[in-house]
């Protein structure tokens, strides 16, 4: 997923190129003219706008100059520092900015390309990766760019990545206002998550934090910051201690730094947690502790400086402790570049896709809110074989686009369910077991981090409300297989004209047992095997114990819906597995009325397999029994 490539607007780069340099003229784009309307639409023209190629700002236009770095990225007048901070993070790993401006060497100015005039960039939406043609006329008054440009007056690539993803959207303004992690989302194909620092407000909490930040900066993600400005006048407002509201700051550096200046110091490992911060804006930074030039620097040794890379440049960057990090931000947004390498020796995560569309009438269900309908959306089975960490996002299409027409996110987000062991198709019972839900939230991606038991899953996408209509990437990332597969089927496929039909579904949990070990014998490993119709269905084990508790089910489509149900109770062992006792639930169509509620727990006799008697009874299994003739009830 995300090797191929779109062409935005169906235009080819190379066979553009190639006529513009077999007619000998510059390439100028029909699908993003230079004029107003592909700057702003909400506002009222500015006057002495000059659209410029690189050749007539400057003498001599590079597209790269001494390499690539975040000097390259300054903010101009559009309020997307956002884009601007994203970009600034990017162009630190060169495995990541490459993707973004392909044939970087053959699209610079020097003789063998023959300069045509035109440019071209890659975006990611939606697990493709969407290639952007552009002409290099750059909006610019009194010879100056407007927007986004380099600290190098004739270094052009900053500029001209910005000028195609405001094509990709349709407009420069439609850049105003965004928040980095979509940005960066965009152009590493990576996973989006946003952090609110007030739910951290504990010291374990806080720990916790610094130890996904330090991970996330460990295996290269990219990370940025901001302060919230809860009013229009709050934007740009620069704090006493030099930070800046509604602004993104990339995180650069994830640091335990040593206190101390000489050996003894050194060995007795005291560590303060660091953040180096980066504003896009330049100049404007930190005037905190450990800012430049601050007494706490003089504690540190001249080998750690050193290490740390430390400088006082007048470039925006600055380090702040941890704990004043999380005083003065507000929230954070992540970037995880996830290792699916097999020969990587860093942690490798297992990648599941699930790309589809909210559709009408029968996928756009709404949220758990809404009980009739939530089960009428896109759903989704795995497998968790042992307790793991998942990592889950949802993103909807971009709205951006549509923002002239005041088009905004859909409020989007996911539900966990915990379903039959046996779960082949779409989950009806309005019963279900909900493990986890949210967040919901109109940003473009959602993210959670899933804490799941063994056991089988559906996933379910959806909007808050139901009705509303669009497309969806759903990933998942595991450490182990999951098999993450859509489900589409609501039951099984009817036999031919000479079979048997399915005449009814039932549904068995077996919630617990007690009482079930006898004699000497205190603990078992302990697991139970339902027979129905001959279909058998083994239940997860309990380890050492003598009062398991399971709340496993299975779901089985009847042929034979009167005959009756067996439960076999086993306890595992190492040469051979020792056989415990029977339960029986009898299904004479007499006692179907029985078998209607979820909330029906009902207590079972486990008695001796040969003789049934209650003589020979050894415990209890706890259990609910559900039956339908509606096959699509369950």
């Amino acid at each position: 997923m995300g090797k191929k490539v779109v062409h935005f607007k169906n235009q080819h780069f190379h066979k553009l190129r190639r006529e513009c340099r077999n007619k000998s003229i510059l390439f100028r784009d029909p699908e993003f003219a230079t004029n107003w309307s592909s700057l702003f639409y909400s506002r009222s023209p500015l006057s002495n706008i000059e659209w410029k190629r690189p050749g007539e700002i400057v003498d001599n236009p590079k597209l790269f100059l001494d390499g690539v770095s975040a000097d390259d990225f300054s903010q101009g007048m559009l309020g997307n520092c956002w884009f601007v901070a994203a970009c600034a993070s990017i162009s630190e790993d060169s495995r990541l900015w490459v993707k973004v401006v392909p044939d970087h060497g053959n699209q610079e100015w020097k003789p063998e390309n023959k300069y045509a005039g035109i440019f071209h960039f890659k975006f990611w939406k939606l697990g493709e990766w969407v290639d952007v043609v552009i002409d290099d006329f750059l909006p610019t008054r009194n010879r100056q760019l407007m927007f986004t440009h380099s600290k190098t007056r004739n270094e052009f690539w900053s500029a001209l990545l910005e000028k195609a993803y405001a094509k990709l959207f349709g407009s420069y303004e439609a850049l105003t206002g965004g928040k980095a992690r979509d940005a960066m989302v965009d152009m590493t194909g990576g996973v989006g998550e946003s952090i609110s620092l007030n739910q951290y407000d504990t010291t374990e909490s806080r720990q916790k934090l610094f130890d996904i930040l330090y991970d996330a900066y460990e295996n290269k993600a990219l990370i940025s910051a901001s302060i919230m400005a809860k009013t229009d006048a709050d934007m740009e407002m620069k704090t006493t201690v030099g930070l800046v509201k509604g602004h993104a700051y990339s995180i650069t550096a994830v640091k335990k730094l040593t206190l101390g200046t000489n050996l003894i110091s050194y060995f007795k490992r005291e560590k303060i947690q660091m953040i180096r911060c980066r504003n896009p804006w330049g100049g404007v930074e930190w005037n905190g502790p450990w800012s430049a030039n601050s007494e706490e620097w003089k504690n540190i040794r001249e080998r750690s400086k050193k290490e740390m890379g430390l400088n006082f440049d007048e470039n925006g960057e600055f380090w702040m402790a941890f704990e004043d990090f999380c005083r003065y931000y507000t929230d954070i947004d992540i970037c995880h570049i996830m290792n699916t390498s097999l020969f990587s020796i860093k942690k490798k995560w297992k990648e599941y896709i699930g790309k589809g569309e909210w559709t009408s009438p029968s996928r756009c269900g709404g949220c758990g809110n809404y009980s009739d309908s939530f089960l009428h959306n896109p759903q989704y089975l795995f497998n968790v074989d042992n307790a793991e960490e998942l990592l889950v996002s949802l993103e909807q299409e971009d709205k951006r686009s549509a923002k002239r027409k005041g088009r905004v996110n859909d409020v989007i987000g996911f539900t966990v369910l915990r379903t039959d062991m046996n779960r082949k198709y779409r989950v009806h019972d309005k019963f279900y077991d909900k493990v986890h839900s949210g967040p919901f939230s109109n940003a473009r991606s959602v993210f959670a981090r899933v804490s799941l038991n063994k056991g089988r899953y559906c996933i379910i996408p959806s909007t808050y409300d139901p009705r509303i209509l669009g497309k969806y990437i759903l990933r998942m990332y595991s450490t182990n297989d999951i098999k993450l597969k859509a489900v589409e089927k609501d039951g099984p496929k009817p036999p031919g004209c000479l079979g048997p039909r399915f005449r009814a579904v039932t549904a068995v949990t077996v919630y617990r047992g007690e009482g079930i070990l006898n004699g000497d014998q205190k603990e078992g490993d302990l697991y139970c095997i339902i027979n129905c119709e001959g279909n058998k269905q083994r239940t997860s084990t309990v380890k050492e114990t003598s009062e398991p508790e399971w709340k496993d089910r299975a779901t089985f489509f009847r042929k034979k819906p009167e005959k009756d149900i067996l439960i076999e109770v086993w306890d595992q062992n190492i040469i051979r597995d020792e056989f415990l006792g029977l339960v029986t639930v009898p299904m004479a169509a007499s006692n179907w009325s029985h078998y209607q509620s979820e909330a029906n727990i009902v207590r079972y006799n486990i008695v001796n397999k040969d003789k049934e008697s209650r003589a020979n009874a050894h415990g209890y299994l706890w259990l609910n029994i559900q039956h339908n003739e509606d096959l699509s009830s369950l």
